[in-house]
C-alpha cells in the first residue's frame, strides 16, 4: 500500500467517523421521543433509558453503513477534486482504478464491520432490546404503578391508585378479570405492594371485594386486610413469546419450529431476513463503488457546478429506495427471497456504465 492509498483511506476513514457520529445523534434523538414516555412517565433511571437507546443501535448499523460509505467517498474524493489533488494523481501515472482502490478497501472493510452485526450481533440485540422493553412494561414495582391513572398489568388486572406516599397506596381500585365468569372489582382505602423473585402481591387494608355470583347477583365481601396476587407468570410468557425473524439467530431462520402455526405463517419471512443477512454487507461496496467512479466521471471542472451534489445524493437514495423495496417483496411474494441482491446487481451495471463514462472523460 502506497502513500496515496494511506492519505486516501485515512481520510475516508476520519470522515466516516464524523459522518457515524452525526447520523447516531439523530437517531438516538429520534429515538429518545420514542422512550422518553416510558422514562418520565414510569420514572425509570437513566441507565435503563441509555440501555435501550444503546441496544437499538446495533439494529441500524448495518443499514446506515451503505450510506456512510457512499458519503464518505463522495466528499473525499469531491474535495480531492477541488483541490486539484486528483488531477495531480493522474497526471503522475495514476489511472482512475488506482484511485478508487483505497475507497474498495475502504468498503470491503466496513462491509466486514456489517457482516458481523448482520449474522450475529444486530439478531442478539434486537432479541435482548424487546425483553427488556417487554420485561419493563410488564414489571410490578411501585416506581411504575401510576397514580391518577389506570394501570394494565397484563391481560388481568387493572389497577388505579389515587394518591402513592411513603406509607403506601391510597384508594385502590383493582379489577380483576382473571376467570372470565367470575370478574371482580377490589376497593381499597389503602395498600401496599409485597415484591419478591417470584411473585408481586398488593396487601389491600380496609375494603370490599365486588362481584357477581352465580345468580347473576352482586355481591359485596368486606374485609380487613386482603392479599391479591398480580404475578402473571412474565417469566413463562417471555420464554413462550413468538421472536420476529429480526430476533432470531442464523440456526433459528434455517430451522424454524414446523409445529408453530406463527412459524409457518412466516416462512417466506424467514428465507428473506436470511438472504437479508448476507446481501446488506454488499451494499457497501456496491454503493460505495458506484459514487466513487460517478465522481470520478463527472471529470474536472473549472467551476464547482450545483448539480454534482444533487447527481450524487439522488443516486444514493435512489440506490436505498430499490434497496427497501428489494427487501419489502422478498418478504411479500414467496420465494422471491433472492431480490435482496438486485441492488447489488444495479450497482454492478451503474459501475460498468460510470465505469467506461469516466473512461471517455
Amino acid at each position: 500500500m502506497n502513500l496515496v492509498d494511506k492519505y486516501i483511506l485515512r481520510q475516508l476513514f476520519n470522515n466516516s467517523i464524523l459522518i457515524l457520529i452525526l447520523i447516531f445523534s439523530l437517531f438516538c434523538l429520534a429515538k429518545s421521543v420514542q422512550l422518553i414516555e416510558l422514562m418520565v412517565g414510569r420514572g425509570l433511571p437513566f441507565y435503563i433509558f441509555a440501555k435501550l437507546i444503546f441496544l437499538s443501535l446495533p439494529q441500524i448499523i448495518p443499514i446506515l453503513l451503505p450510506i456512510i460509505a457512499s458519503l464518505s467517498i463522495f466528499f473525499v474524493l469531491a474535495r480531492m477534486q477541488t483541490d486539484k489533488e486528483l488531477i495531480i494523481l493522474q497526471s503522475s501515472s495514476f489511472s482512475a482504478y488506482s484511485i478508487i482502490k483505497p475507497t474498495l478497501i475502504f468498503s470491503i472493510l466496513l462491509s466486514f464491520i456489517s457482516f458481523f452485526f448482520t449474522l450475529y450481533q444486530s439478531a442478539k440485540s434486537n432479541e435482548n432490546f424487546k425483553i427488556l422493553l417487554y420485561t419493563l412494561k410488564n414489571d410490578y414495582s411501585s416506581s411504575l404503578l401510576q397514580e391518577g391513572t389506570f394501570n394494565n398489568f397484563g391481560k388481568d388486572f387493572t389497577i388505579f391508585v389515587k394518591e402513592r406516599k411513603k406509607d403506601g397506596l391510597h384508594n385502590v381500585f383493582i379489577h380483576d378479570t382473571r376467570d372470565e365468569q367470575r370478574t371482580s372489582t377490589l376497593i381499597a382505602k389503602k395498600g401496599r405492594l409485597v415484591t419478591n423473585s417470584d411473585s408481586t402481591k398488593i396487601l389491600l387494608q380496609n375494603g370490599s371485594q365486588h362481584f357477581q355470583g352465580k345468580d347473576k347477583k352482586l355481591s359485596v365481601l368486606y374485609f380487613d386486610e386482603y392479599l391479591l396476587d398480580v404475578n402473571q407468570n412474565n417469566q413463562t410468557d417471555l420464554l413462550n413469546r413468538w421472536k420476529s425473524p429480526s430476533e432470531r439467530s442464523l440456526y433459528e431462520l434455517k430451522n424454524p419450529n414446523f409445529k408453530s402455526q406463527d412459524d409457518l405463517n412466516n416462512l417466506q419471512a424467514f428465507k428473506a431476513e436470511l438472504t437479508l443477512r448476507y446481501s446488506m454487507p454488499l451494499n457497501i461496496i456496491g454503493f460505495g463503488m458506484v459514487i466513487a467512479f460517478l465522481i470520478m466521471s463527472f471529470g474536472y471542472k473549472r467551476k464547482d457546478s450545483v448539480l454534482k451534489p444533487i447527481i450524487v445524493f439522488g443516486t444514493i437514495i435512489l440506490l436505498q429506495i430499490i434497496s427497501i423495496v428489494s427487501s419489502n417483496f422478498s418478504i411479500k411474494y414467496s420465494n422471491f427471497q433472492a431480490l435482496n441482491f438486485f441492488p447489488v446487481i444495479c450497482c454492478l451495471f451503474l459501475v460498468i456504465f460510470f465505469s467506461n463514462r469516466s473512461q471517455k472523460v
